[in-house]
């Protein structure tokens, strides 16, 4: 059940909400979602269970993701990943300095990522300070919600194919 549970949403789940899902009780959850997660890091498949900030989810593996996105179809426009990563890795940063570097057309980007949860934007000023959310970080597969990790994830995946 709790596997189920962890398959049918798109998002991550916290065990209290599997818990309320499943009608199990929270430990037995927590229990089931460390087995699970061992379980599928023992299998060898494309798809793995993690555990970010305070949440769990069922995902491909990063190391199969390039099959998947030759195969998929990005829910984001090119545009609005690439200015993803650049808030990602200067967060967190102002709004207008982006369009400063990349021209005005960011906007509506930026309109986009926040619509859809990826990004956070605190109003400073005319402007907005942006960060990303846990869901950029469950979106894009990174591990972690720190930007430093966020930024050293980067670091590490820039260059690869």
């Amino acid at each position: 059940m709790v596997e189920a549970a962890l398959f049918s949403q798109p998002k991550g789940m916290k065990a209290s909400e599997v818990a309320t899902a499943t009608g199990l009780d929270i430990e037995e959850v927590k229990k089931a979602l460390r087995k699970l997660a061992k379980e599928y890091e023992g299998r060898g498949t494309a798809i793995e269970i993690v555990h970010v900030a305070m949440t769990w989810s069922m995902q491909l593996k990063k190391e199969y993701s390039n099959y998947a996105l030759q195969l998929g179809v990005s829910e984001l426009p090119a545009s609005a990943r690439k200015l993803a990563g650049v808030i990602a890795y200067n967060q967190p940063v102002l709004q207008s300095e982006l369009a400063k570097l990349m021209g005005s057309n960011i906007y509506e980007d930026v309109h986009l990522l926040r619509r859809e949860g990826l990004v956070a934007g605190k109003k400073e000023g005319q402007t907005l300070l942006l960060t990303t959310t846990k869901k950029f970080s469950e979106y894009f597969g990174i591990p972690s919600t720190k930007k430093e990790d966020i930024k050293a994830w980067f670091d590490k995946h820039a260059h690869k194919e």
